[in-house]
């Protein structure tokens, strides 16, 4: 194969799987997830706990399963409409009854897939939704 096919070939490969990474990853939502694994905003985070504020900021967090009220204000500073708790894929993360009394915004404590879905249908409707997500358990 000429050099030039070649490179015309590999520009095309990498478009494909760009292209295929994006619709699968979409920017400022959840993509693939699994236990352990989670992609947001099209970047990969491996075996590490986020938080994603109102803003579209986000941070990684340490991993714990007992999650206090003042290891998400961080993420209602924004004033979310929505705050989703993704308790891990078994629900093993337990947050602290101040959070789950919260008056603010609605609460929602769920395991991963159903925050995940969540998460990306309040996104896509246009709502401020925040999100912890526990990416084990």
């Amino acid at each position: 194969m000429k050099p030039r096919t070649k490179l015309i070939v590999t520009l095309v490969g990498i478009g494909v799987i760009s292209t295929i990474w994006l619709v699968g990853n979409p920017p400022g939502r959840f993509g693939w997830c699994c236990f352990g694994y989670a992609t947001f905003n099209s970047l990969p985070r491996p075996v590490s706990d986020l938080q994603v504020r109102a803003d579209g900021s986000t941070r990684k967090v340490a991993k714990t399963h007992d999650l206090s009220f003042e290891q998400i204000e961080w993420l209602l500073d924004t004033k979310p409409e929505v705050l989703i708790i993704a308790a891990g894929w078994e629900g093993a993360a337990v947050p602290d009854q101040k959070i789950r009394e919260y008056k603010n915004c609605e609460v929602h404590i769920l395991k991963n897939n159903e925050a995940i879905d969540l998460f990306n249908r309040l996104k896509r409707s246009g709502k401020r939704v925040a999100i912890h997500y526990h990416s084990t358990c």
